[in-house]
Order: structure tokens, then sequence, then C-alpha cells
């Protein structure tokens, strides 16, 4: 689709800057509820207009260009969504006709099918199913044309084409509560920890913006030298080299929004050669990946060639337990550790965190760590000086990463 609406008619060009690319809109980055303050963090740093957390996490209002700023920089959220509006439905004949008023024609491409997600609570409309039709309908008649609508029962059975490219999808958001109804679209498509790196991983992978907002929720910063004892498909190293290096993490990848009828592609090309302007040739300081199973090495030298990190991190293929940073020559930093619990060491339980703790505080003083654990109890098995224990979310587990500082 060609940039700032050049293959549309004059009146359909207009229209489309009058209402879409022209005003500004309110936007949500939707990010899990123990990442949220990190990834309102972020959205401050990249300068948008007040930005505040919302249940869906942080929202702010501004231009379809700050939307595609937050797509291509923030680090720790998963997508991006565009309120598209909000109105009072009492009845599903009032649904329906609000539904039909949206400009749908300046929003959708009509080559894009629909995925309608509904959640629904203390509505007089009060089914989901409902929901989803009556919108469906309003989309259809205002549009003058039949839809292909992604279907609920669809979403459990995606085609290989579907899981690889999701983007291929336009999911459409419907929250009515208490009558209220509020219409979100995805900008995003594919899920942001998607970055375009990681075609290949060991076990369960830790995903790209869970990586990202470990290391800034441990205080690493581009100036520490990190260590990742125990790297699997490498996402900690590769997510500090991009930081470090200054990458934006959506420059190697396409967005939903490139094929909306309102994307404004020098816009867009802008934010990227800035991107790319401003970042640096190299690491600032070490940035070391060691895994004991040379396979899970050489899927993430693989996985950082792709990323332009290649010559950044240091892959070694030895086990955690013999690592000595000081024989390194490494000045204290942050170290991170992804014990693959539940299956090489599964036997260890706490044995296993209490042989970490021994280790860093034999040989990593003065450093701080992030260390992954799947209960409080085996985190505080560490013994490893000043400690918080943070709960998240992974792999569909409850689990905790316990944040602290070996004493010198």
């Amino acid at each position: 689709m060609e940039s700032d609406c050049k293959t549309f008619g004059g009146a359909l060009s207009r229209r489309l800057k009058t209402r879409i690319t022209g005003p500004e809109h309110r936007f949500a980055i939707t990010a899990p509820p123990e990442l949220a303050r990190i990834c309102l963090e972020e959205a401050k740093e990249l300068g948008l207009s007040e930005p505040e957390l919302s249940e869906a996490g942080p929202e702010f209002t501004g231009r379809l260009k700050d939307a595609y700023a937050c797509n291509l920089w923030l680090r720790t959220a998963s997508r991006v969504l565009c309120r598209v509006c909000t109105f009072r439905a009492g009845i599903a004949e009032e649904l329906f006709y609000k539904a039909s008023r949206v400009p749908w024609e300046l929003w959708l491409n009509p080559e894009i099918p629909i995925d309608l997600q509904a959640r629904v609570e203390y509505s007089r409309v009060s089914n989901e199913g409902s929901v989803i039709e009556v919108i469906g309908q309003g989309i259809e008649k205002r549009l003058g044309q039949k839809v292909s609508f992604h279907s609920a029962e669809a979403r459990g059975v995606e085609s290989e084409q579907d899981a690889a490219s999701p983007e291929f999808r336009q999911k459409i958001l419907v929250r009515l509560i208490d009558n209220h109804c509020l219409i979100s679209l995805d900008m995003s498509g594919a899920h942001l920890h998607q970055r375009g790196y990681r075609l290949r991983h060991t076990g369960a992978p830790v995903r790209e913006t869970l990586a990202a907002a470990i290391l800034l929720k441990a205080g690493w910063k581009p100036d520490d030298p990190l260590v990742d004892g125990m790297c699997g498909s490498g996402a900690f190293p590769i997510e500090a080299a991009l930081m470090s290096r200054r990458i934006a993490p959506g420059l190697g990848r396409n967005f939903l929004f490139q094929k909306w009828p309102s994307y404004q592609e020098k816009s867009w090309e802008y934010l990227r050669r800035k991107a790319r302007e401003t970042s640096l040739a190299r690491a600032v300081q070490p940035i070391v990946g060691i895994d004991i199973e040379p396979e899970a090495i050489e899927v993430s030298r693989q996985n950082s060639e792709r990323a332009g990190t290649g010559a950044d991190i240091d892959w070694k293929s030895m086990d955690f337990f013999d690592f000595i940073p000081g024989k390194e020559g490494l000045r204290k930093g942050v170290v991170v550790l992804n014990p693959p619990y539940g299956v090489r060491f599964a036997s260890e339980g706490a044995g296993l965190y209490e042989r970490i703790g021994a280790h860093l505080r034999l040989h990593f003083k003065g450093w701080r760590y992030a260390v992954l654990a799947k209960s409080r109890l085996e985190a505080a098995a560490l013994g490893a000086g000043r400690m918080r224990l943070w709960n998240i979310r992974h792999g569909g587990m409850n689990i905790t990463v316990a944040i602290g500082a070996i004493l010198s």
C-alpha cells in the first residue's frame, strides 16, 4: 500500500486527513500487570504526552506517528491499540446503530480478515457472542459488503501461516462495561515480543519483552557488564546488546498499521531512519552468554547474528559454576540466571539455588543479580545478600525473580 493516501481519490484522502491522520487519538499500550509500571517509564522516556496507567497498561493521547514510535521503540510492551470510539449502548439495536456509524472504511483494510473479541460486564447486552455478532453486522452495514471474520472457533486452530504471520488478522477489541462500549484496533499485528531475530529456541524461552523488563527491573544499564550464566536461546544477552547499542526493538519487523488505509509511510520511514542514525556501532560494556549445552550456544549465536548483535556478545559453552568473572577481567556488573527448572535440575530443587547463591557469594562480590525461580522458597534459598522477590508470569506459570546485590 502506497504512502500518505496517494492511492485514494481526493475526497477520501481529505477524509483520512480530517478524521484519522490529522487529529489526536487515544492509544493504549498493553502490558502484563507486573510489567505495566516499567512500560510506563519507557513511555515517559519516549516523550509521549502525559502517559498514565490504565487497566490495559499505559495510555496516552497523541497522533498516529506517536503510536508508530511506540511500536518501534518500546521494549516491554505487548501491543499498541488505538481507541477508535466510545459510546453508550443499553440495547443490541443501539449497539448496532452506533457501531455502524463508525467510519470503518477509514480504519480497515478490506483485504485483512477481522478478529473480533469482546469483554462484557454488567451490561444489558450480556452475551459476548451477541456483542461480537452485532458489532460485526454494524461493520458490514457501514462498509456495504460482507467482511471476512476470523471466528472464535477458528482461533484455537490456526494455520501455519496464521501462527507465523498473525499480522494478517485485524484484531478489533470491544469492551462493554456498565452499558458503555469502547472499541479499539490493534496496531501491532504480531505480539511485540516478536522482534524477528529468534527463529530458534531451546526449552521454555523467556519472551524478549520479559527479558528486557527483568534487565530494567534489576537496574542494569548499558555501562554495566552483563553475564547470563544459563542463556538458553539468548534473549537476555541479545536484549542487553540491543539496549546498549540503542537499537530499536521493532526495527527489523513489520506492523499491522502499515496495511491501514491511513498508513503514513513517510512518517514511518523517518522514524526508522532516525533510529538507525542514533544507534551505536558496538555495545558499551562486555556482554557474556554462558550455557553448558553447546546446542544452546549455537542457537543463541544464530539468533544474535539475526539481531545484528553478533559482535557484541561473548558466547561461552561451559558450566556457569566454572565461570569466574575476575579471571575474565570483568568489573562488577549484573548477572542474570534462568535455571532450566523442571528439566535438567529438577531433582535438585532448592539445592540448585543454594549452589547458585554460594557461587555468587564467592565469585560475584559487589555484583547485582536477577535469578528466576519457580517458587519463592527456591528463590529465598539463594541466601545472596539484599534481595527483593518479584512475582511474574512466564510460560503460563507463576514464577519468582529474585533481584538483589552481593555485598562486597
